[in-house]
């Protein structure tokens, strides 16, 4: 008896396996290039970042706002789950006198392991084998992301979470079980303890899971006899981490919302303002409300900002300080209609995502961003085309997941900012994006690739690859000066 033929997906398993490899290899290794390259001060906030780590090393369990943590920000009613963990693994160090470079290579493996869920992510999609290598392409050589993965920050973290938690909501999705929805609300939980801005992300996988849970159990459901067998030890324990982390989340948001009435309360309402001055985010903001309010004449809030000592920030301080100028004598000036700001947002956001923004920067050309807005209208388009007949299980959930997510940061989060503040590139940063770019760009490079020719697979597919890849890590060898290295 003759074994059955194999079938095409069994004879891609080893070149997948080898091309996912390529792709976790080059990552790790740009990574690790900029972890032990790149000098101190010029990561997107390390120096605060690598500071509360510390902070958190040197308690028992969790620190109390004390004048070591002053000038860092709060280290209490905060997220700092990412802080904790980085807090616990400097005690493992056998080298302390290169903590920071231990924490950059921890974060290396966090953005090691993102890759690896995303690849199993494309794969619970069913994604064709050519929609996922162009993911996976895109998704190790954006600039802002590989070079965030080699710095100490809780984005590393929080994109991680973000990956795992829609794995395993899809998972959770196609009937794979209770075992899934335990995991999925695990990294959910854990990503709202990491950062605030997971919250958005989390409310629209909860909506999408509730509506999940509904359908179950108004369809068919798993029997309750079938589901304490197949939990097992990794069930209970996913169940105590959910049980933990949806009790964390409850003290720290629920216990700011009772006694600040907000999700996380500004520095001035915990501190008092002689602590809170000897934080730079804080004197920046404070200089800049005090002049507009009047009780700060301009040259006394710009002495203010003088004491700021991140060149970035203090800079900063000084144009919201022209800008705060300007609206007093000419009266505020009109600000940008919704549509109009949508437009400026997403061209902000892509230049702060495929450059790198951080307290050195480095821009491409306004000419060098086309090809990316090409790729991503091409992509809407062959979706728009097709009448959405190429869509797979769990395509409709990214894509609302991404709608929704960045209609909150754009629409509520960033421009609120903007009315306040009249400048339009206020708190926007391609790191907010994070959250949702491996979601996006299966949704890319599915409307791009799938059901399409083999010579537009290989064509289309080698130049969006090659454009990335050659955008990324070569075009920051070719710019980077001797300023930003050790």
């Amino acid at each position: 008896m003759t074994a059955p033929a194999a079938t095409s997906r069994e004879r891609d398993l080893p070149g997948e396996a080898v091309f996912l490899g390529l792709c976790l290899l080059y990552l790790v290794g740009k990574a690790a290039f900029f972890a032990l390259r790149i000098r101190g001060l010029v990561f997107p906030d390390e120096g605060s970042w690598f500071g509360m780590a510390e902070v958190f090393s040197r308690a028992a369990l969790l620190p109390v706002d004390s004048p070591d943590s002053y000038p860092l920000g709060l280290v209490t009613h905060v997220p700092a789950l990412y802080f904790f963990l980085m807090g616990k693994a400097l005690l493992l160090n056998p080298f302390p006198r290169f903590d920071l470079l231990f924490l950059r290579l921890i974060n290396v493996g966090l953005a090691g392991l993102t890759v690896v869920f995303a690849e199993r992510l494309s794969r619970q999609v069913k994604a064709p084998f050519a929609a996922r290598a162009l993911f996976l392409v895109m998704l190790t050589n954006t600039m802002m992301l590989t070079f965030v993965a080699g710095s100490v920050s809780y984005d590393n973290l929080a994109t991680l979470l973000a990956v795992v938690s829609l794995y395993y909501l899809l998972r959770f999705l196609e009937g794979y079980g209770l075992v899934d929805a335990l995991a999925f609300l695990a990294a959910t939980l854990a990503g709202t303890l990491t950062k605030n801005v997971f919250l958005p992300y989390a409310a629209a996988l909860l909506l999408v899971f509730a509506l999940g849970l509904g359908r179950r159990w108004l369809g068919r459901r798993t029997k309750a006899e079938g589901t304490r067998r197949s939990l097992g030890l990794r069930g209970w324990l996913l169940g105590l981490a959910c049980l933990a982390g949806l009790a964390a989340n409850l003290i720290l948001y629920g216990g700011n919302l009772l006694r600040y009435r907000a999700l996380i309360p500004g520095l001035d309402q915990v501190l008092p303002l002689e602590d809170c001055l000897q934080n730079r985010l804080f004197v920046r903001d404070y200089a800049v409300r005090q002049f507009a309010s009047g009780k700060l004449s301009l040259l006394d809030a710009q002495r203010l900002a003088l004491t700021i000592r991140d060149p970035g920030d203090r800079a900063d301080a000084w144009d919201r300080l022209a800008q705060a100028e300007v609206d007093k004598v000419m009266g505020p000036k009109p600000r940008l209609g919704r549509w109009r700001y949508a437009q400026k947002w997403a061209e902000v956001m892509v230049a702060r995502t495929y450059s790198v923004a951080a307290h050195l920067s480095l821009f491409k050309h306004e000419g060098d961003f086309y090809p990316y807005y090409a790729v991503f209208i091409l992509a809407a388009l062959c979706w728009l085309a097709r009448g959405w007949v190429i869509a797979l299980p769990g395509m409709g959930v990214m894509a609302f997941v991404v709608c929704f997510y960045t209609v909150i940061l754009m629409q509520v989060v960033n421009y609120g900012i903007y009315q306040v503040s009249g400048l339009s590139g206020l708190a926007m940063t391609g790191r907010y994006l994070f959250p949702v770019l491996a979601p996006f760009y299966l949704l890319v490079a599915h409307g791009l690739l799938a059901r399409m020719p083999r010579w537009w697979q290989v064509t289309v597919g080698l130049a969006v690859g090659l454009w990335f890849v050659t955008g990324e890590f070569p075009w920051f060898l070719r710019h980077a000066g001797p300023e930003w290295y050790f």
